[in-house]
């Protein structure tokens, strides 16, 4: 028993000793680097984000992202709202339009971005300039039903990405190049698989016929890739 109580505790003890050094973000404690390669924990850190709002904040401060942090809406009766929001000013990717979300779905943006930006690389062979999306909050619920679930977009805790246009000038489609027999479609595979890797809820074309022309992500407390 004392031997492996030695074979146990001899490397635990060596890592909160510092005495083993760990990678950033390869541990279930410390704090997440945004800059630093993400593991199999990211999305777990990022949930521990949405947890923590001043250790979200920080995470941005550390990372190479210019952001604000925007005013508090309290969620009304509705159930829309916005907590611990951020606007991006300037990412590793430009947006067709503006984000304003959630502190933890933009560290989940920006650790996707790096691997939006390898599968554009390994696909398409050019870097992406702009990725479109089509929407972030909407004071709705969900499929815009008069009943049911409030939407995450209620809350701007999800992004619906439509496409990406690239740095050679093409232009992927989620509508017009999903299911095809084409690199762009490998791309979005790819996309919507790496995604799965940060979100919560990751819903795209495969998963119904009212995400045809889009990847919906949030960082909801429903867990499904699709």
């Amino acid at each position: 028993m004392l031997a492996l109580a030695l074979l146990i505790g001899g490397p635990v003890l060596a890592i909160h000793q510092s005495w083993v050094r760990i990678p950033p973000n390869w541990a279930p404690w410390g704090d997440v680097e945004l800059e630093a390669e993400p593991s199999w924990l990211a999305r777990s850190q990022i949930n521990s984000l949405a947890a923590d709002p001043p250790s979200c904040l920080a995470a941005l401060d550390r990372a190479e992202i210019d952001y604000r942090s925007v005013p508090d809406r309290p969620v009304n009766d509705a159930g829309c709202g916005l907590a611990n929001g951020v606007t991006i000013r300037q990412s590793q990717i430009a947006y067709n339009n503006g984000v304003t979300a959630t502190c933890p779905l933009v560290a989940a943006l920006y650790w996707y971005e790096r691997d939006l930006q390898a599968a554009a690389a390994q696909h398409l062979g050019s870097e992406i300039a702009r990725i479109e999306h089509v929407g972030i909050y909407a004071c709705r619920n969900v499929y815009g039903r008069s009943q049911g679930r409030i939407s995450q977009h209620a809350t701007a805790n999800a992004i619906d990405i439509a496409g990406f246009r690239l740095k050679n000038g093409r232009t992927v489609s989620v509508l017009e190049d999903w299911g095809t027999d084409t690199p762009e479609a490998a791309f979005l595979t790819a996309a919507r698989d790496r995604a799965c890797r940060y979100f919560n809820t990751v819903l795209g074309p495969d998963y119904n016929a009212a995400h045809a022309n889009h990847f919906h992500l949030d960082q909801g407390k429903s867990r499904i890739c699709r």
